[in-house]
């Protein structure tokens, strides 16, 4: 791990155990029109002789705090090189500084100096696929956008990934890197301390603060890790995740989400809460978070709640956003190690919701079962519970997938095409590629035109009112999501009679809000929109999708290439396979900008940007209907050619059956010839579009190939069965 309080385990180990404090004024950008001027930086180091020289080049500040993290943590549990070994990471703000770079030399007339190099290495999976390779981990990449919790998600998705059987180990945690937007927005927001002292469950307490770093895990099986000889810290005791669908930045005021998900941990794990000796809570210090986490601790904890140890290590150290919930869990494991109770710095009168112990000072202590809570915007809930090696491991459920039928029972599209699956595949079987507008603007004396294929305003399509104010991308998303799901399913999602998750895959993200709110703070910060900011994040759109269907299931963002739909899929299987839920909603979207239009024509000229969403509902169930029967691991072609990736993925889905339509990137079938380069929102084109042909029985079989720009190959087999 590394934060403001140290460059390693033991640093920050030491820190924690005497109550040290990591602030400092803030001299990566300008603050000095911002209400508060502190955070919790890292002082990083420019030299490096572990990292090669081109390697610090092409790094971003947080994929390096992510390196020194995951370089420490492969260390210490005694491995060089694994070729198998997944590697899963949550970030919220990924690689912004680029981007903001980026937007800063587009607006000076004729800089167009290492814009090539910012649009590439902006994109995080880009970033964090090299990062793979310099430390020698070889398997499968997922990057999750959760807000702040997800670090957490990281490894709860590792711990189910490792308890399945679908990996050996895995490699997995959080990073993110203070910059100026993400500053602004808290600060616009009035959720930062006015002093840059955060107090976590004061009775005073007047908002958090920023910080900045990474923590990693080597997550393992137990049966690997004795094998090998390795030195076991603490077991993966409970992992559970919900959607707080209360507001997009306000928690339920009872914290409805985090008893849900702190009840389903322990359940897992086999513990009560008398058993848990210290909770690492959320704790922000925000007057509605600390209450509304402090109640689901109550209820949670009902007659034990005096008993139960509390702090916010965010006291210490900051909110270190997508990284929070990866250092939160590795203080976990410090505790434990060191038995000791981590304090919440900075109270001066607890709150009257601390009814239970809030540690105000370091003190030591025994216990075996420590419990961790993230929380993020959008409602993203997620808690760990970790537990001493010497504890019996939770019961593994059978894994489903040989006996259960999985359909995908709905499609949805919104495109250059118009809103509708229809107008799509109307538009694909003409075999002409739809017109473009230009997208124009200002620039020096003159303007700038950038062709691309938009979406067109909807016509006869009602959008709930809580998407008034929302980017594009979510009312894109909105759109097939509401399509695939269909008013009789939705009806029984709010029921509660459907348990229905969300994964959403996307690239650039809200390219529109980012790009007007970062002007707004380059104009006057001071004057930043509140409203405007938290339409920013990655997983903003998702965050509406769950409130939207009124579901509180689990709700997970990657940030992936064109390929993420695919593997999007390939983990709404395993969520219905464990039986966490009956259905499952994979949407994919993105918007056109110029921001991004520029930056798609900086890494490839011939391409014309698109815009659009897809969705599929994947639902348990047997009947007609059209089913997956191959859905092989993606394929990396970080050391090959990606001709190379898709011919593998080819002749995997060929074995099983060979299929009478393929519907690859930039072939005769592709969408991509019709509606434009959609980035992250390809793969999910191409689903629909062969679903859409098995459904009119133009194939028997179809499959799907898509080639990501990032070094990932994606690919399925679907077929209409009958049975």
């Amino acid at each position: 791990m590394i934060t403001p309080l140290g460059f390693n385990c033991a640093e920050n180990a030491a820190a924690f155990l005497t109550g040290r404090s990591g602030f400092s004024n803030v001299t990566l950008f300008d603050v000095s029109r911002q209400r508060v001027k502190t955070a919790g930086q890292v002082a990083l180091p420019e030299d490096d002789p572990m990292l090669p020289a081109r390697a610090r080049h092409r790094m971003d500040r947080g994929s390096r705090l992510a390196w020194h993290a995951a370089r420490e943590a492969l260390a210490d549990a005694g491995i060089s090189r694994d070729k198998e070994m997944q590697f899963i990471v949550g970030t919220s703000a990924a690689a912004m500084p680029v981007g903001e770079a980026y937007y800063r030399a587009a607006r000076i007339p004729f800089s167009r100096r290492s814009q090539f190099f910012r649009s590439e290495t902006y994109q995080a999976q880009r970033q964090m696929t090299e990062l793979a390779g310099y430390l020698g981990v070889g398997g499968n990449l997922r990057v999750i956008s959760n807000a702040c919790a997800s670090g957490a998600n990281a490894i709860g998705n590792a711990f189910h990934l490792v308890r399945s059987g679908r990996a050996n180990r895995v490699l997995a945690g959080g990073y993110d890197a203070l910059c100026q937007l993400v500053f602004a927005g808290f600060d616009a927001l009035q959720a930062l301390a006015p002093s840059g002292i955060p107090r976590p469950f004061d009775a005073a307490r007047d908002g958090l603060a920023l910080g900045e770093g990474a923590a990693f895990l080597v997550v393992e099986s137990e049966a690997s890790a004795i094998a090998r000889g390795a030195h076991i810290l603490a077991r993966v005791s409970g992992y559970a995740a919900a959607t707080d669908i209360h507001h997009l930045t306000q928690p339920h005021p009872d914290g409805d989400a985090a008893l849900a998900t702190m009840t389903a941990a322990c359940e897992m794990a086999g513990l009560v809460p008398a058993d848990i000796g210290y909770i690492n809570s959320h704790g922000t210090g925000t007057p509605l978070n600390d209450v509304a986490e402090g109640r689901a601790i109550q209820r949670w904890a009902g007659d034990a709640v005096s008993s139960i140890a509390v702090s916010s290590t965010k006291s210490s150290i900051g909110h270190l956003l997508g990284a929070a919930g990866a250092v939160e869990a590795a203080v976990c494991l410090l505790a434990i190690e060191h038995q000791f109770l981590p304090a919440s710095l900075n109270v001066r009168e607890a709150d009257s919701v601390c009814t239970f112990d809030l540690i105000r000072t370091p003190r030591s202590a025994t216990f075996h079962h420590a419990l961790t809570n993230s929380f993020g915007f959008g409602g993203a809930n997620a808690t760990l519970v970790f537990s001493t090696s010497a504890t019996t491991p939770p019961p593994i459920r059978k894994n489903a997938a040989a006996v259960m039928t999985l359909r995908i029972t709905g499609t949805g599209a919104v495109s250059p095409a118009g809103w509708g699956a229809a107008p799509l595949f109307d538009a694909l079987l003409q075999g002409k590629s739809l017109p473009t507008t230009d997208i124009v603007r200002p620039f020096g004396d003159g303007e700038i035109r950038t062709p691309a294929r938009r979406v067109p305003a909807a016509t006869g399509t009602t959008l709930p009112a809580r998407l008034r104010r929302a980017s594009p991308i979510s009312k894109f998303a909105a759109g097939a999501a509401l399509e695939a799901i269909g008013p009789e399913k939705l009806a029984a999602i709010a029921a509660g009679s459907l348990r229905c998750g969300v994964i959403f895959t996307v690239t650039n993200g809200c390219v529109n809000y980012s790009n007007r709110f970062f002007a707004e703070v380059l104009e006057n910060p001071s004057l930043a929109s509140p409203i405007l900011f938290p339409e920013t994040v990655f997983n903003a759109p998702s965050s509406h999708l769950s409130a939207l269907i009124g579901s509180t299931a689990a709700n997970d963002t990657l940030i992936a290439d064109g390929a993420g739909f695919i593997i999007a899929i390939a983990q709404a299987c395993e969520w219905i396979e464990r039986e966490d839920m009956d259905a499952c909603l994979v949407v994919t979207a993105e918007e056109a900008d110029w921001l991004s239009a520029e930056a798609l024509r900086f890494l490839d000229p011939r391409k014309i940007p698109g815009e659009g969403a897809a969705a599929i509902l994947l639902e348990r169930g047997t009947g007609p209907g059209i089913a997956i029967d191959s859905l092989p691991p993606p394929a990396s072609y970080a050391t090959e050619t990606k001709t190379r990736a898709a011919e593998s993925l080819r002749d995997k889905i060929s074995r099983i059956t060979p299929p009478d339509a393929w519907v690859a990137d930039e072939n005769t079938h592709s969408p991509t010839v019709a509606i434009g380069e959609t980035m992250g929102a390809s793969a999910g084109f191409q689903v629909v579009t062969a679903i859409a042909a098995l459904q009119a029985r133009l194939a028997d079989a179809a499959a799907v190939i898509s080639v990501g720009g990032n070094q990932q190959a994606a690919g399925m087999l679907l077929s209409f069965r009958h049975d």
